[in-house]
C-alpha cells in the first residue's frame, strides 16, 4: 500500500509541475501573439488547447494531489460539482480541439480539390463560432457531473454499480439506466473523435511517406519545410492523444462493464486521462519555433 502510494503521489506531482508551466508558457506566448496581431487558425486552437489542458490539471491533477495529502475536506457538494462539471468540460475541449487541429493540418499540407478548400475556408471565417458552439455542446453532455456530485465518503458512494469515483470525489447517478446512458454518451463521443485522429494520423503518415518518394523526382511538388514541421509537430501530438485518451476509452468501457472497480483501476485511468496535458505542452513547446522565440524574448526582458 505505501508502495502505491509513493508511486501515485510521484506520477500525479509529475504531471502537475510539468503541464502546468508548460500550458501557462504557451498561453502567454498565444496571448503575446494577439497582442502582436500576428497569429494563425492553427495558433488559435493551440491557444484554446493549452487552456483547456490548464483547466484539467488545475481541477484533476491539484486536488488529486490534495487528497493523496489527506486534504480533501474542503468538497462539499457545490464545490465536487463545479470541479468535475470544469474538469470533464475542459477534457472534452481538449479531444475537439486536438481534432481541428489534425484536421486543419491535412488541409494546409495535402492537396485538396477545390470543394474542400472552400469548405475549410468557411471553417476558419465561423472558428469562434465552432469554439462557442463546443463549449455550449460540451457543457450540456456534462452538466451530470453538476446534479449528482458529492465528496467520496464511506457513506456517499456505497451505491458502487451507479457511481463514478474520482477519488475526491464522486458522482453517484440516481439509477443504473442514466449510469450506463451517460458512460455510452462519454464513450461514444470520445471513440468517435479517437477514430478521426487515427484516420487524421494515417493520412498524415501516408503524405510523409509518398512526400519522401516523390521529392526526389518531382522537386515542384516539395511541401514548404515550414508546413512539414508543423505537421510533423500535429503528428506527435496526435499520437500521445491516441495513446492517453485510447487508454482512458478502454477503461471507461470496462468501468462500464465491470462493476465495481478497485481504486487502483480508478488511479491509472486518472492518471492516462492527465497524461496527454500535461506531455502535450511540452512537444508544443520543443517543436514550435514562434513560441521559442517568444519566450526567448520574455526571458531576455526580464533580465
Amino acid at each position: 500500500m505505501q508502495v502505491w502510494f509513493i508511486l501515485n503521489m510521484v506520477a500525479f506531482v509529475s504531471l502537475d509541475m510539468i503541464g502546468i508551466p508548460g500550458n501557462l508558457a504557451i498561453l502567454y506566448a498565444f496571448i503575446n501573439a494577439i497582442c502582436q496581431q500576428n497569429f494563425t487558425p492553427s495558433e488559435i486552437i493551440l491557444g484554446k488547447l493549452a487552456l483547456a489542458n490548464l483547466l484539467v490539471i488545475l481541477t484533476r491533477g491539484v486536488p488529486l494531489i490534495l487528497q493523496i495529502l489527506g486534504v480533501h475536506t474542503m468538497y462539499d457538494s457545490l464545490s465536487c460539482g463545479i470541479t468535475l462539471y470544469i474538469y470533464c468540460v475542459s477534457r472534452a475541449m481538449s479531444i475537439f480541439l486536438t481534432s481541428m487541429l489534425g484536421y486543419f493540418q491535412c488541409l494546409l499540407i495535402v492537396p485538396c480539390p477545390p470543394r474542400c478548400l472552400r469548405l475549410g475556408r468557411s471553417l476558419l471565417e465561423r472558428l469562434p463560432s465552432i469554439m462557442i458552439s463546443l463549449w455550449c455542446f460540451n457543457g450540456l453532455v456534462c452538466c451530470t457531473r453538476l446534479l449528482y456530485s458529492m465528496p467520496r465518503t464511506d457513506t456517499n458512494c456505497t451505491k458502487e454499480d451507479i457511481t463514478i469515483v474520482y477519488d475526491f470525489c464522486c458522482v453517484v447517478f440516481p439509477n443504473r439506466l442514466l449510469y450506463f446512458g451517460n458512460g455510452v454518451i462519454f464513450v461514444t463521443r470520445d471513440m468517435f473523435f479517437l477514430s478521426l485522429m487515427t484516420i487524421s494520423s494515417g493520412y498524415l503518415l501516408f503524405v510523409f511517406w509518398k512526400h519522401g518518394k516523390m521529392v526526389k523526382h518531382l522537386p515542384m511538388l516539395q511541401i514548404k519545410q515550414t508546413e512539414l514541421h508543423a505537421a510533423k509537430s500535429v503528428m506527435g501530438l496526435l499520437v500521445i492523444y491516441l495513446f492517453s485518451f485510447g487508454l482512458d476509452s478502454i477503461f471507461w468501457m470496462f468501468n462500464l462493464c465491470v462493476s465495481p472497480v478497485s481504486l487502483r483501476f480508478a488511479d491509472a485511468r486518472m492518471f492516462f486521462d492527465s497524461c496527454y496535458s500535461a506531455i502535450s505542452p511540452m512537444l508544443i513547446i520543443l517543436t514550435n519555433r514562434k513560441i521559442q522565440a517568444s519566450l526567448k524574448w520574455a526571458i531576455g526582458n526580464s533580465e
